[in-house]
């Protein structure tokens, strides 16, 4: 299946939101050329692929515009967009120098349709409301345990690093993605705690007030 490819320094996620500021030509014509022709249409789906240093992550994932929110008069685009689907991206070309790229993909589900189990869900949920509870945020949309993709759904929502994003985006298992994802919290959270006390004593310590 071919894919037009927009290369970022970003890891986007399944279901994830993703503003972006449109504002070479050629990703203007990508945005166009996906528009939908009717408005019963909906914006075709487009690649996201992490590439630094000029090398492109072999794992993507589609993003499908759900607003336009800004037009500038020379072009440029707001947009905001939804992660979509992972895929495995094997080469890429363009029409002309400097149009955007197409990309040769296979999509890429999990391996295997598992039974997770509610005990590793739950207690996921658990280290995430702790997370929650210790930078101060609350999440009106807690996701049920039961949630589809829930490695997902967190993994953006307490903003990984790109390193564990890579991570989870590579991984075809859920299984395994909350695993890695529940790793990722038993050691943040002491360390986000440690942050806090120290702010707390600094705040108190009158040489520093």
């Amino acid at each position: 299946m071919q894919l037009p490819i927009f290369p970022l320094n970003l890891v986007i996620l399944p279901g994830e939101p993703v503003p972006l500021h449109i504002f070479e030509a050629r990703y203007q014509k990508l945005i166009a050329d996906i528009a939908p022709t009717s408005p019963e249409q909906a914006y075709r789906p487009f690649g996201i692929q992490y590439s630094r240093r000029q090398q492109m992550n072999e794992i993507g994932c589609t993003v499908v515009v759900k607003e336009i929110l800004h037009r500038y008069p020379d072009g440029r685009l707001d947009i905001l967009a939804y992660g979509h689907r992972r895929y495995r991206l094997f080469e890429t070309h363009a029409q002309h120098e400097n149009d955007y790229l197409m990309g040769s993909i296979e999509w890429l589900d999990d391996t295997a349709q598992e039974e997770v189990p509610a005990e590793l869900s739950q207690q996921v949920l658990k280290h995430y409301r702790r997370f929650l509870s210790i930078v101060n945020k609350e999440d009106e949309s807690l996701p049920a345990s039961d949630e589809a993709l829930l490695s997902f759904t967190l993994a953006y929502r307490i903003n990984l690093e790109t390193a564990p994003r890579l991570e989870l985006l590579d991984t075809e298992s859920e299984v395994e993605r909350l695993e890695l994802l529940l790793t990722y919290l038993e050691h943040a959270i002491p360390k986000l705690q440690q942050t806090r006390e120290f702010r707390r004593r600094v705040r108190s310590n009158g040489y520093f007030a």
